[in-house]
């Protein structure tokens, strides 16, 4: 008889509705009876100190997460499936129970032979319907010995391993992360007019003169990065709107290209990734990486027709955007396809606009896909911002979404904007809040649209 409690914790999302601790309330490994009072508690440490073990069961070896929160032995029915699909289950009456109370009843249980090391046993491995990495608990515990000493010290050489491989990676391939604006090779953006369309010149809107130092400065840096040219005369002029930032003194420039090219432009029709699919891709993923490329479309080229379209008007007069901007109502499905084109064949990796993510079913292939993937940027001159970058992290948020190793959660502020958002009292708010909600729900792409146009 065991009356040992656990108050460890530790997430896991797919282990049947938070699934993942198991806590043992006096049971007997032999009695069924007493086994059906096993609870099951969901956690929040964080998977940095996973340690894995890889016994063979049944002659097949399984990859299992070593967590001695777990009173028994779990296995997901996909794995189940994957490994054992001959044998039969056995039924069970044990009944496991969520952090808030909810049951949870095994599909079943497999009676198997589990060799490690030089240890045999026969041993029970319980079957859920819904579940993330194999877990070895005490139940198995109790009848394999493991050298403690030994798993620490190997997955701290592991993990030191994969740091030193790690910044090996970064170190090779420098100039991606170097100071200064990308310059994308062999691919520059090209604007269509429709047949029809008139030349369009607005004047320079007037500037509050506490703003015109900020504006005027970013104008000079603009130009000495190569994104501005001055020029003297042009049949096409959009007004600017200096924004301030957040996160500096400095100002951003913003065209507004609504009054004069987006309404006569050709818009390019190309989909931007749904989560859905972004997710299915890096399916299987234990750690991942984000990578932000810096001011995106910026490092885009335009091609010499286009860029009279771009031409802005200030108080200091006429510049021409050299690069693909924001605002252009193409920006994004030019920008897209582009980046596709660049990290077209590498596996597990997903680029959002400037957001690029790469996993691996294991730390190797994990390596070996973000090497690729920054072989291809430093390829193509494209250079990312490091101190915005996130490396081997075992969850990242991505497009208003939480992901790790279990799958895909909603990020808890957007949540809580639906939540704590007001009741609407006219059909204008309710049809703004219905708009909230669908995209919160939906989605990973603005306006919860497939094609941006």
């Amino acid at each position: 008889m065991c009356k040992a409690k656990y108050n460890k914790e530790k997430s896991n999302a797919k282990w049947g509705k938070k699934l993942h601790k198991v806590t043992e309330t006096e049971f007997d490994s032999s009695s069924e009876e007493e086994l059906s009072c096993v609870g099951l508690y969901a956690t929040d440490e964080d998977d940095s100190d996973v340690i894995w073990v890889t016994p063979k069961v049944n002659r097949v070896p399984l990859k299992m997460e070593l967590d001695t929160g777990s009173a028994l032995s779990l296995i997901s029915n996909k794995d189940y499936m994957k490994n054992f699909p001959d044998m039969k289950l056995s039924r069970t009456s044990v009944k496991l129970k969520t952090y808030t109370g909810q049951r949870v009843a095994p599909l079943g249980k497999l009676k198997v032979k589990v060799k490690y090391k030089n240890q045999t046993c026969n041993l029970e491995l319980f079957v859920l319907k819904e579940g993330g990495a194999p877990l070895f608990g005490r139940q198995w515990l109790r009848q394999i010995k493991l050298n403690w000493q030994q798993i620490k010290t190997m997955n701290i050489a592991s993990k030191q391993l994969t740091g030193q491989r790690l910044s090996e990676i970064i170190e090779k391939h420098a100039a991606v992360f170097s100071e200064g604006i990308g310059t994308m090779k062999n691919i520059k953006a090209c604007l269509e007019l429709q047949n029809d369309a008139k030349p369009k010149f607005h004047k320079a809107r007037p500037v509050p003169y506490a703003l015109r130092p900020k504006v005027e400065a970013e104008l000079q840096q603009l130009m000495d990065q190569g994104i501005l040219s001055k020029v003297d005369w042009s049949e096409w002029a959009t007004p600017i709107v200096p924004v301030a930032k957040k996160s500096s003194e400095r100002v951003r420039i913003c065209g507004d290209f609504k009054g004069t090219v987006n309404p006569v432009l050709h818009a390019v029709q190309y989909p931007l990734p749904r989560i859905d699919d972004i997710f299915a891709s890096l399916a299987n993923g234990e750690h991942f990486t984000k990578i932000d490329l810096a001011q995106a479309y910026l490092q885009m080229e335009m091609d010499e027709n286009s860029r009279k379209y771009l031409t802005i008007n200030t108080h200091k007069g006429l510049y021409q955007y050299n690069r693909l901007v924001f605002g252009i109502t193409s920006a994004p499905a030019i920008w897209q396809r582009a980046m596709d084109q660049v990290l077209q064949g590498i596996p597990s990796t997903q680029c959002y606009l400037d957001d690029i993510i790469v996993t691996g079913s294991d730390k190797d292939s994990h390596l070996a896909n973000l090497d690729a993937v920054l072989t291809k940027l430093e390829d193509y001159g494209l250079k990312a911002n490091k101190k915005k970058c996130e490396f081997f992290k075992e969850c990242i948020e991505y497009c208003g979404h939480k992901i790790d190793k279990n799958g895909l959660h909603k990020t808890q502020d957007k949540i809580e904007a639906i939540v704590n958002s007001p009741q609407p009292e006219n059909s204008t708010e309710r049809c703004s809040s219905d708009g909230s909600s669908s995209s919160t729900t939906l989605g990973s792409v603005p306006g919860s649209t497939h094609v941006h146009h």
